[in-house]
């Protein structure tokens, strides 16, 4: 047992690394576009240029794990991402960055499955549930201590300090491979099919830049309409080539596995959910409650800290009673969890968000790791490594999706509240006590009695009369409320709409069928 959990330590390393290192990039963003000479433009592509092969690769070098062996192709990744790595710290240029970060990508990509795999392979069926809680716990634990530690290297010291900082780990991590984790029987009869990893990689990079461009650039624009025609249409040809070639590099039949299936569809469901409230909750943060990035980041780490905790648990519920009940508890926590946060509001305090952000890690651990463990045991031994990379891959393109469909959602429902308070301020056609309604809630708790709360509706009305204080002064305070009024407005949309959402998972979770350990 102790050396099975070396093992599993060995791998939970380089996951937390890998995902540290992509959680906190987004913060170090600005000092990047100083120094290397980016524009609001092109900065999006040092984060693009590495989602794109690590999402894009995982299947096939989850495949690449099974024919080669998957503690080699795990090495393989580990020494590749630590190389970029380095490099990502001594670039002086924009164009060296976004190379070096596709390279860090695809290194990436080599870990993620492949480590997945070997906790598989590790583990007896009736451990693996807890097994790979922990490492799930691990991975979210390394995307969510990103921001916080991230946020200090910068203000101390620089943003390469973030690239640096985990080289001497990741040399360690590689010892550790090497001298830890076991070779695995290889299936020499696997082979890589690089037609169908180049139709899928082309179809997955269209939709990645088109849904990441497309608020830019318009969703009804040449450029993003074809970059969707062109995903659909690869991805076309790529199941064209799956169903006829001899070693394909993702088995459709994998999908006649009700599990694996309907694991793959909650999981893409609850990434959306998960990473567009992670988007959310730091942009309101900072920008409604103006706390700094390492404040925000500390604000998270109650749902980080449950994650961690309760993953393990989720995994030995799922190991003694099937992944179902885990699983439908999870998701259907998390959805109220962040049908809570829809009622966010300024005067929300710490003890607030602590509750839901409990709230929202306790669900993730009963989540994710009863997931996991629901699409490996449905699969053969021989085809985990590939399972996990399409298992991993839906999570990731769902996350992607999640954080555009905010993004956009939020955009678009500002704009909507805005036009409807300043349409309710029209005093011809609102009546007195509607606007004075409107002002209570605008500005009454910020100092303003009754009193002077009428003296300020009867200058707005009349635009004559002495008002607090300059009337100019009290048109533009109450525009800027009025704006961050439709702010919050839209996040509560959001919010509720992720909320959604996760029930429809919920709804998927109930037709998980009873504990398999292995399949047949």
């Amino acid at each position: 047992m102790m050396k099975k959990y070396s093992v599993l330590f060995a791998v939970c390393l380089g996951t937390v690394l890998s995902a540290y290192v992509s959680s906190c990039v987004n913060i170090a963003l600005p000092n990047m576009m100083q120094e290397l000479n980016f524009n609001m433009d092109s900065i999006v592509w040092v984060s693009l240029s590495y989602l794109l092969p690590y999402g894009s690769t995982l299947p096939l070098t989850g495949k690449l794990g099974d024919q080669f062996g998957t503690k080699e192709t795990y090495i393989a990744g580990m020494t590749i991402f630590t190389i970029a790595s380095l490099l990502c710290g001594v670039a002086s240029n924009s164009t060296f960055m976004v190379i070096v970060r596709v390279i860090q990508g695809v290194g990436a990509g080599m870990l993620l499955p492949n480590a997945m795999a070997i906790v598989a392979a590790t583990f007896e069926p009736y451990e693996r549930g807890q097994a790979l809680g922990i490492w799930s716990a691990m991975a979210a634990a390394g995307s969510a201590m990103g921001p916080t530690i991230g946020g200090y290297l910068i203000e101390h010291f620089s943003w390469r300090s973030i690239f640096f900082s985990v080289v001497p780990l990741c040399i360690i991590c590689i010892m550790l491979a090497f001298l830890i984790i076991p070779k695995f029987e290889r299936n020499q009869k696997a082979g890589a099919d690089y037609l169908g990893a180049g139709f899928l990689i082309l179809s997955i990079s269209s939709l990645l830049i088109a849904l990441n461009q497309g608020q830019k650039e318009g969703w009804d624009s040449l450029y993003i309409v074809s970059l969707f025609y062109t995903a659909g249409a690869a991805m076309v040809l790529f199941i064209m080539v799956e169903l006829y070639v001899k070693q394909p590099m993702i088995e459709l039949t994998l999908f006649r596995n009700k599990n694996f299936a309907i694991a793959n569809i909650i999981g893409f469901l609850s990434f959306v959910a998960m990473y567009g409230a992670m988007f959310l909750l730091p942009f309101f943060l900072k920008t409604i409650l103006n706390y700094s990035s390492m404040t925000a980041g500390i604000m998270l780490l109650p749902m980080t800290a449950t994650m961690v905790v309760f993953a393990p648990v989720g995994g030995r519920l799922a190991d003694r009673f099937g992944s179902r009940l885990p699983t439908a508890c999870g998701i259907l926590l998390i959805s109220l969890a962040i049908y809570l946060l829809s009622q966010i509001n300024p005067d929300f305090s710490s003890r607030n968000f602590f509750i839901r952000l409990v709230m929202l890690g306790i669900g993730l651990g009963f989540t994710m790791s009863p997931l996991s463990n629901c699409a490996i045991a449905s699969l053969p031994k021989d085809k985990i490594g590939v399972g996990s990379g399409v298992f991993n891959l839906a999570k990731i393109i769902g996350g992607s999706i999640g954080v555009v469909f905010v993004e956009t959602l939020l955009t678009n429902r500002e704009i909507h509240h805005s036009q409807v308070l300043n349409a309710y301020l029209n005093p011809a056609v609102r009546s007195t006590q509607e606007l004075y309604s409107l002002l209570r809630t605008l500005w009454g708790d910020k100092g303003m009695d009754n009193q002077l709360l009428s003296e300020a509706l009867h200058g707005w009305s009349t635009g004559r009369g002495l008002l607090p204080e300059q009337y100019a002064q009290f048109k533009l305070l109450l525009g800027q409320m009025l704006q961050q009024h439709a702010s919050v407005l839209s996040f509560e949309d959001v919010f509720f709409a992720l909320s959604l959402l996760c029930l429809c998972g919920a709804f998927f979770s109930f037709f998980i069928t009873g504990r398999r350990a292995e399949a047949d």
